[in-house]
């Protein structure tokens, strides 16, 4: 049997110390989101609509705001987009915390019938999370 040289030894203890100190890092999980349709204000306000969302999941980054980001036609941010986004559409904000299950919030009056929407989120780390678009169409 040999014996290790004490530069082998050193070199087998450091590459030893690296291998058991590697560690795997979780890749955090985002909010997950489910968009909802619209439904008319029950209390009968003309042209009043409730926005509502499904938190399917959390995720383990938390969250600065969410919502529904809208853009309809006569809502006063012109031509209706296809996708609209934070950055350059209308907002409805929900109320912090969110936690997982439907959520609904009563939107600005909109008469009109022609809405894209999607739920969101802005987590901590500035990232956005959309859900599912849908479109109300009323003919």
């Amino acid at each position: 049997m040999t014996k290790l040289s004490p530069l082998r030894s050193t070199i087998f203890l450091v590459l030893l110390a690296f291998a058991l100190s590697c560690t795997d890092h979780d890749i955090p999980e985002k909010i997950e989101l489910k968009t909802l349709p619209i439904t008319s204000n029950p209390n009968g306000l003309k042209c009043s609509i409730v926005f509502s969302l499904n938190v399917v999941r959390t995720g383990s980054l938390p969250v600065k705001e969410y919502g529904v980001v809208y853009s309809a036609f006569g809502a006063g941010n012109g031509p209706v987009i296809e996708n609209p986004t934070i950055e350059n559409n209308l907002k409805v904000i929900f109320d912090l915390p969110a936690s997982v299950g439907d959520k609904s919030k009563i939107g600005p009056q909109l008469c009109t019938n022609n809405i894209n929407y999607r739920a969101y989120a802005i987590l901590i780390d500035d990232s956005v999370v959309y859900g599912n678009m849908l479109n109300f169409h009323d003919n």
